[in-house]
C-alpha cells in the first residue's frame, strides 16, 4: 500500500522536505495548490524532482479555474519528463485559489468535464474549448500520460471522478463508516477495473501529551469541505465538520488561529499515539482504499518542525504499515 505525503510548498525549502519524506518511507508527495496562500507547487516540484530519485511527485489540489486545463496539463506532462515518470496530477474543484481571486468552484459536471479534458490532453488528444481545439503538440509517444486523480468529498464529485479519472483522492474525515459509503460509491461508478482510491487522513502523532498543534490550521480547512457529505452521518467527525463549516474564515484559512478555540476538531482527524495512529489509518484503508494520503502539519507549522514530523511518522508509523 501505497503512503502519500501531503503538505505545502515552501519556497526553495520543499526539496529539502522531499528529501526527508523519501528518508522517511513515504512513496509520493502532494502539494497544495493556492497561489494567494503557498509557493507554486509546479515549480517546487521540480526541485524536489531533481532532490530525490524514487518520490512520487504531485497535486492535491490544483483546479482548473483559475489554471486553464491546457497550462495544468502542460506544467504535469513537463514534470513527468523531467522527473522520469514520477507525476500524478490530483485536481479538485476549487476552493481557496478560487475564493481568494473573486472566482467561484467548477460545479461538479464541470469538475468532471475538467478531469476528462486533462486526461486527453496529458494522453496527447485534442479537446476543445468552446470553438476551438487544442493539444500539447511537442508531446511525443515516449512520453507515458500522467496520471488524474480526482480529489473529492461530495457524492456528485466523488460520482465525477470515478467517471472520468484515473483515480479518486477522498477526502471525509476519520470514521471508517463513511470512508466506506464513499468509496463504495466511487466503486459503483468508477471507469475501470484499474481506478485507485487514496484516502486523506490529517494525522496529529503524539506521545499521550496533549495533540500536535500543527493541526489546528489544516483540519478547519479539511474538515468543512466534508460537512454536507456528513450532515446525515452521526459520529464525532460530522459535528466536527459541522463545526468547522460553521467556524470557517477566508481570513485565517489553513492558519493555525483557525482552529483556536475549537478542541473539537481533533475528532476529523487521527490523533494519538504511533500504535493508536497506525491502527486508524488501517481501518481507513480497509474501508474502500488502495492507498493512505497522510497531512502532517499545516502551512504555517516551521519547516525544522515539518521534518521531525515526517521523520517521527517514518520512524513509528510507517513500519506498522508496512507489517500490515
Amino acid at each position: 500500500m501505497r503512503v502519500w505525503l501531503s503538505t505545502f510548498a515552501r519556497a526553495g525549502r520543499t526539496h529539502i522536505v522531499g528529501r526527508q519524506a523519501e528518508e522517511s518511507g513515504f512513496d509520493g508527495i502532494l502539494l497544495t495548490d493556492s497561489q494567494c496562500l503557498v509557493a507554486d507547487p509546479f515549480v517546487e516540484l521540480a526541485a524536489v524532482a531533481d532532490a530525490t530519485t524514487d518520490l512520487l511527485l504531485g497535486t492535491c489540489a490544483t483546479n482548473t479555474v483559475v489554471r486553464h486545463p491546457t497550462v495544468l496539463a502542460a506544467s504535469a506532462t513537463t514534470l513527468q519528463v523531467r522527473s522520469g515518470g514520477r507525476m500524478v496530477l490530483g485536481v479538485g474543484r476549487g476552493d481557496s485559489a478560487v475564493a481568494k481571486v473573486g472566482l467561484h468552484p467548477a460545479t461538479p459536471e464541470e469538475f468532471g468535464e475538467s478531469l476528462a479534458g486533462l486526461r486527453a490532453l496529458v494522453g496527447g488528444r485534442e479537446v476543445a474549448f468552446d470553438d476551438h481545439r487544442a493539444s500539447l503538440a511537442w508531446l511525443d509517444g515516449e512520453v507515458p500520460p500522467v496520471p488524474v486523480f480526482g480529489v473529492a468529498s461530495g457524492p456528485h464529485a466523488i460520482e465525477a471522478c470515478a467517471h472520468n479519472a484515473d483515480g479518486l483522492i477522498l477526502q471525509v474525515g476519520s470514521d471508517p463508516a463513511a470512508v466506506r459509503r464513499c468509496t463504495e460509491l466511487a466503486r459503483t461508478n468508477q471507469r475501470s477495473a484499474d481506478f485507485i482510491i487514496a484516502v486523506y487522513a490529517i494525522v496529529g502523532l503524539h506521545d499521550g501529551q496533549a495533540s500536535a498543534p500543527p493541526i489546528d490550521g489544516v483540519t478547519p480547512l479539511l474538515a468543512r469541505m466534508a460537512a454536507g457529505t456528513l450532515a446525515d452521518h452521526s459520529s464525532p467527525q460530522a459535528e466536527a465538520a459541522a463545526e468547522a463549516a460553521r467556524s470557517y474564515r477566508l481570513e485565517t484559512h489553513g492558519l493555525e488561529a483557525a482552529g483556536a478555540g475549537h478542541p473539537e476538531i481533533e475528532d476529523y482527524a487521527v490523533t494519538g499515539d504511533a500504535e493508536h495512529c497506525a491502527a486508524l489509518l488501517l481501518e481507513l484503508a480497509e474501508a474502500g482504499g488502495d492507498e493512505l494520503v497522510v497531512i502532517l502539519g499545516s502551512a504555517t507549522t516551521p519547516t525544522s518542525e515539518l521534518l521531525e514530523l515526517i521523520k517521527a511518522f517514518g520512524e513509528q508509523v510507517r513500519p506498522r504499515l508496512a507489517r500490515a
